[in-house]
């Protein structure tokens, strides 16, 4: 070599390190977000011999929930309404249930 600094090699090894530091933080990520309250919420108080909180206990974990606690059909889901789309052309919904239902719990008895 002739003493003079090779810019093509100044650029390599620089997107090399780049590269390299890619792949170690790729590969030491998590794959997703912690599941922190996977199987959490349920509607039963024991699943599998474990306490799950069920809805009357949600209005106690966050105070916008408290209707959970005192109602009979409610779920701390939070739907944007901000965020809906109306669609004109949606046709009624219409369920077919073949006859009375009744909810006996877990199971539904026809």
């Amino acid at each position: 070599m002739n003493g003079k600094k090779n810019p093509n090699m100044d650029l390599t090894w620089e997107i090399l390190i780049i590269l390299q530091a890619n792949f170690i933080v790729c590969t030491t990520a998590q794959p997703g977000p912690p599941k922190i309250h996977e199987g959490w919420w349920a509607y039963k108080e024991v699943v599998q011999g474990s306490f799950v909180p069920v809805p009357s206990f949600w209005g106690l974990v966050n105070s916008a929930w408290n209707l959970c606690s005192v109602g009979k059909r409610q779920s701390p889901v939070n739907i944007e309404t901000s965020h809906m789309i109306f669609d004109p052309f949606l046709t009624p919904l219409r369920l077919n249930t073949g006859g009375r239902k009744d909810n006996i719990g877990d199971v539904m008895k026809n």
